[in-house]
């Protein structure tokens, strides 16, 4: 009797998750913060003083992609596209662990200086749901989205490492 009756009561509709545009949040913008972000965060990082100039220019070239291609996975609300666009971000996420190990970072070191980055992306996202005013439902289903996409992309830095 009681699953009769839990089935005529009206279910909780599942939010689902917009995009960055349709909250009215412009990726290129959630981009030019996160870069500037990183910019004034950079030089306390003792690791960023290891590299050369044209290592840190690889590096920042493809953050610069990988930040794009993961505000475009959370721009994006089609299966399909947001899976090409994570795809794209795993790949470089790859390359990434690859460059750290040759560059003579332990995995350690090279996972640190993800959750770097990671930190100062995931603040983005926070200031993206205080701008909207966003639920809390719609910005735990936008946190959701960025940090499984992140760990994606931190996985596949790990198998780069592990893989030279």
């Amino acid at each position: 009797m009681r699953s009769s009756i839990d089935a005529m009561l009206p279910r909780p509709r599942q939010a689902r998750r917009q995009s960055l545009t349709a909250l009215g949040e412009a990726p290129d913008r959630v981009s030019a913060e996160f870069r500037k972000r990183v910019r004034v965060d950079l030089a306390a990082q003792d690791w960023h003083a290891r590299f050369d100039e044209d290592s840190l220019r690889w590096f920042r070239e493809r953050g610069v992609r990988m930040s794009d291609l993961l505000l475009g996975h959370l721009d994006t609300t089609r299966a399909v596209g947001r899976d090409q666009l994570i795809a794209q971000a795993e790949v470089l996420g790859r390359e990434y662990g690859v460059e750290a190990r040759r560059h003579g970072l332990s995995l350690g070191e090279g996972t640190q200086v993800f959750l770097f980055f990671r930190a100062r992306f995931m603040s983005e996202i926070a200031n993206v749901a205080r701008r909207r005013s966003l639920a809390s439902e719609q910005a735990a289903l936008l946190f959701e989205e960025a940090d499984r996409a992140l760990d994606r992309v931190i996985l596949a830095l790990i198998a780069g490492h592990q893989a030279t």
